[in-house]
């Protein structure tokens, strides 16, 4: 039963690195361009957000079919994409 959650782990690694990557590509480019226009820094909620939503369904998902280790191991990529929604 382990080596299920091993190789669900590894099968979700270039998903979830797409997910964060591209969480961090929208909170980078909207911190940049907040900063040509001199005004504060706003985390963009709605696509935060969906990618966090992305996560936690796939998490649910390896939760239901009883990958309980791969459903904990969702909730890295989940941290990071939150701590992205964090204001400065």
């Amino acid at each position: 039963m382990r080596w299920r959650n091993t190789v669900a782990v590894i099968a979700l690694l270039p998903l979830d690195f797409l997910v964060v990557g591209y969480g961090w590509l929208v909170a980078g480019m909207t911190g940049w361009a907040a900063n040509f226009d001199e005004q504060p820094y706003d985390p963009p909620f709605a696509e935060l957000g969906t990618v966090c939503g992305v996560v936690a369904a796939v998490g649910v998902v390896l939760w239901c079919a009883r990958l309980r280790g791969a459903a904990l191991f969702q909730a890295v990529p989940l941290a990071a994409l939150l701590a992205l929604m964090m204001p400065t």
